[in-house]
Order: structure tokens, then sequence, then C-alpha cells
């Protein structure tokens, strides 16, 4: 199957909801008053629970609780808060999938730990722009959740990666492309943020592109804390990239560690069904 029958047969099992379109057009409209967003979340009680627990999250590790829309408004700006509902919406939507196929705990750990080794390592450099950092490490593989939907078997094959073959090489063997390539697509017809799109489909390949380059570390340091057993600083990460952002081994292993400790209180919203494992 070519990626262009799974991003078609994407467009018809999985969509955001509504609330998520709705702040989406709210974002193009310069009318649009803090009012109108508060409005909006409002009528979307799960969409705004995921909100505030995001905002009470390892993503800011506020010394305050953020337990209105209100306060939330006030403390992250609007900004931020479209960002929060592009990953609450996408998250709710995913999780609706059949993914029985993969193990869901690896998946999401990878995830995690993505986000938030990315928002580790711009801790002192972009301070502003956590909540769009977290977003692009969270969702930067979700093709694989739409591969399972749609192929399971695939999916299952494509997760039989080894310390000689990285799982960006065994999906071009098994697809024919990579679940960057088939996620970037997703999140174009999402209407999500063209930088978003053009990021995400570059983090296997990131040439110049800075913020790709963020992403192929971060991810790359993800795959080593989830599987320790494969991969190692030594063997995965660009030494290229390591000396050009400064990255000594000790910052690259507190990055790690403080994406293992933030995980705790995300992973049960990001994986439900699996919360047991912590």
């Amino acid at each position: 199957m070519k990626i262009d029958n799974y991003i078609a047969q994407a467009d018809e099992i999985c969509a955001l909801p509504d609330t998520c379109i709705k702040i989406q057009a709210l974002m193009e409209d310069e009318t649009a008053s803090i009012d109108d967003f508060a409005t909006a979340l409002s009528c979307d009680p799960l969409l705004t629970s995921h909100v505030l627990k995001l905002a009470n999250s390892a993503l800011y590790n506020f010394s305050f609780t953020i337990d209105t829309l209100a306060k939330a408004i006030n403390a992250l700006g609007i900004q931020a808060i479209y960002s929060l509902v592009l990953i609450s919406g996408s998250v709710e939507t995913l999780n609706k999938l059949n993914t029985q196929a993969i193990d869901t705990d690896r998946y999401w750990r990878v995830s995690i730990n993505t986000a938030l080794i990315l928002k580790r390592l711009h801790a002192n450099k972009n301070k502003k722009d956590a909540e769009r950092l977290f977003m692009l490490g969270l969702l930067h593989n979700v093709g694989e959740l739409i591969v399972c939907q749609i192929t399971p078997d695939k999916a299952h094959q494509c997760e039989q990666y080894s310390a000689n073959l990285l799982p960006k090489n065994k999906q071009l063997i098994e697809l024919g492309f990579t679940y960057a390539e088939l996620s970037s697509t997703i999140f174009e017809n999402w209407r999500f943020p063209s930088d978003m799109v053009e990021t995400i489909k570059l983090q296997h390949t990131p040439d110049d592109h800075l913020e790709a380059q963020w992403l192929h570390l971060a991810s790359n340091m993800a795959l080593i804390s989830v599987h320790p057993e494969l991969y190692t600083i030594d063997n995965l990460l660009d030494d290229y990239l390591l000396e050009k952002f400064d990255l000594c081994e000790e910052k690259l292993n507190d990055a790690i560690d403080w994406a293992h400790i933030g995980s705790f209180n995300l992973f049960s919203f990001m994986n439900p069904m699996d919360s047991t494992v912590y």
C-alpha cells in the first residue's frame, strides 16, 4: 500500500474534535477576543480538562495550580492555549484508534520522552515556546498509530527494529516511507502550523533546518532512553550536531534523566489504557 492510500484512509478514520477546529478558526480571526476562546473551550469539558492537566504537568512545572480556563489563559496566553488544544485534541483522536498490534507503552514513552527532552534542551534558549516544542516532540511519530489502525501487520513488522536496523530504516523496508512522512501530511491536512509540518517531515534528514536538527537529536535520545539495550549516545547521536549545539554527555544524560522523571505525570494522560505501568 502506498502512502497516498494511508493518507486517504487517515482522513476517514480520524479527525480533530470540533472544538479544535473552532479554536483554529478563532486564531485566524483578528477580531476574536479572549472571551471567545474561553467560550469555545468551555463547551468541551473533556478537552478543557486535558488542557488543564497539561498546564499542571511537567511541561511547565508551575509552583501554583491552574484550575480554571481563565487562570490558564492569563498564565499562558492564547498562543500557548492554542498549542495545548492541538495537543489535547490530537491525543483524544489518536487514543480512539485500534493500536493492539504494537506496544503502545513503548510508543508513548518514546513520544513523551522526545517531547520532554526537546523542551529540556531548549530550556535556556526558547522558554516562551515550550508548548510548541513539546507538541513537536510528542506528535512527531503519529504516523505509526495510523499504520497500526489500517495495516496492523505492517506496524507490527516495523516495530521489529534492532541495534543494526534503526526504526526509520525498518519503516522504509516494510512501507516504502517513514512514519515522519505520513505524520507531516496528516498534520498538514489537520491545518497545523506549517513550520511544525515541515519540522516533522525533515526530522530524519534535517540538513540545515535548525528545528528539525533539534527534533532529530531529541527523538534519537528518546530511543536511547527507552532502549538502552540497543542504543547509546556514542552509536546513535550525530557528532556534528552535538558539537554544533555544545552538548556534552553530561547535558545529554541530564535531559534523558529529566524526561524519565517528567514522564510520570504525563503518561496516564497520553496513554490511559496502560497507565498502570507507572
